[in-house]
């Protein structure tokens, strides 16, 4: 049976074609919920590309979410106004017709990306 605390006290006590990914090492412990405590000294360097390594992964994960929220975000009458090329009377008379869907967010109107795309690419198909 293995003690619930292992030391390691450097990474000269493992073969030179081993090398200590801590990233890997830290990942495997938290799928792990009966995996062993372990100590571990590093050196800065190793702890330095620990975080480096953390943060890249955390950004990875992260920036599809925001790309695809920021894809998705609300738009002011003002921005749809914009992106269609008419003035705000316009997108408001548009959206009395039904022909964008309009919804409030915090008592201001807001129009969906979604339903601004669509209406730029019916114009383009045209």
């Amino acid at each position: 049976m293995m003690p619930d605390n292992q030391a390691i006290k450097s990474s000269n006590s493992f073969p030179s074609k081993m090398k200590l990914n801590l990233f890997d090492l830290l990942q495997a412990s938290m799928s792990d919920p009966d995996s062993p405590n372990i100590l571990l000294t590093v050196h800065l360097s190793d702890l330095h590309q620990l975080v480096v390594d953390t943060i890249e992964a955390t950004r990875e994960r992260i920036l599809p979410v925001y790309m695809d929220a920021e894809k998705e975000r609300p738009l002011t009458r003002k921005e749809v106004a914009e992106q269609l090329g008419v003035c705000e009377t316009t997108v408001f008379n548009m959206a009395r017709a039904g022909k964008l869907r309009s919804f409030k967010v915090n008592g201001s109107t807001r129009y969906s990306q979604r339903d601004v795309r669509a209406i730029i690419d019916s114009r383009n198909a045209d």
